[in-house]
């Protein structure tokens, strides 16, 4: 007891202790809609083959159920050490922030250069429909906007001192990415390119000194959603349902170089090294 509680008195450890917890609530979150699924389809008669399809078609509608009832809990419950009865609607309202221009060139940048690594190709047999897609972009959405708002939500109760804000990023990026792989392991394309895309956004709640959701709601929404969409990124599905294809295989180290290069370049407009 004594060891647990000198563990939970650095802000980081805490941060580590409630991060964890709230992908612990994940995962029981996905197993009882999962086992509530599985139920209902033995109880018509359907054959395992059949649920396993059903799960693997619906996985980002189960992804998304399971990010709102694991991130809503464990908001409720980090109000606890708030002075705020919900955190998480607190934080929408209150620390949207100022919109900074570099997102947009970031996304420029990073879109081009994916673009002409991975020289994309028109899939003319794959019929690929509306929904599928509307869903996908959905679930990356909840995929990497429900992580970085229980962060912004965990450093908003506990402050988290400044030199240990870009490990937290990195190992709390690695965390996601591997639970999220571990609870989907039908997933297609579970690989380097989400944990990059988990760091990028992770970094950009504080472009600046505060705290905010804007930036990394703007590069999930207009880049790392639409992009694995629309060209085969999807880490369930692949490339089964997109319109488009990398012809040309887009490495992990091309996505730490982009990822590396954009939080360069926000590092030097933060600290006024590059002007624009």
């Amino acid at each position: 007891m004594v060891e647990k509680s000198h563990f939970l008195k650095y802000p980081l450890s805490r941060h580590i202790y409630y991060f964890l917890g709230y992908q612990l609530a994940n995962i029981i979150s996905h197993l009882i809609i999962l086992s509530v699924i599985i139920f209902f389809h033995f109880l018509l008669d359907h054959r395992l083959a059949d649920i396993q399809d059903w799960i693997f078609f619906h996985g980002w509608e189960v992804l998304i159920l399971g990010k709102l009832l694991s991130l809503g809990g464990m908001s409720r419950f980090i109000g606890i050490l708030s002075s705020e009865r919900n955190p998480l609607l607190h934080i929408l309202s209150g620390a949207r922030g100022f919109f900074k221009l570099e997102v947009i060139v970031a996304i420029v940048f990073m879109t081009i250069a994916l673009l002409v690594v991975g020289k994309p190709e028109f899939q003319i047999a794959n019929k690929w429909s509306f929904y599928p897609l509307l869903i996908s972009y959905l679930g990356h959405i909840a995929l990497f906007g429900g992580d970085a708002l229980f962060i912004l939500v965990l450093n908003k109760a506990i402050p988290l001192k400044r030199r240990a804000w870009s490990f937290e990023v990195v190992l709390f990026s690695a965390i996601s990415f591997l639970i999220h792989k571990v609870i989907f392991l039908f997933g297609i394309e579970w690989n380097a390119h989400i944990i990059f895309s988990f760091i990028l956004i992770f970094y950009s709640l504080k472009l600046r000194s505060e705290l905010v959701w804007l930036h990394s709601l703007t590069l999930t929404l207009l880049f790392v959603a639409p992009f694995f969409t629309l060209f085969g990124l999807d880490p369930l599905w692949g490339s089964r349902f997109s319109p488009f294809i990398l012809s040309e295989s887009v490495t992990g180290i091309a996505f730490a170089v982009f990822t590396s290069l954009a939080i360069a370049f926000f590092a030097g407009k933060k600290y006024k090294l590059i002007s624009m």
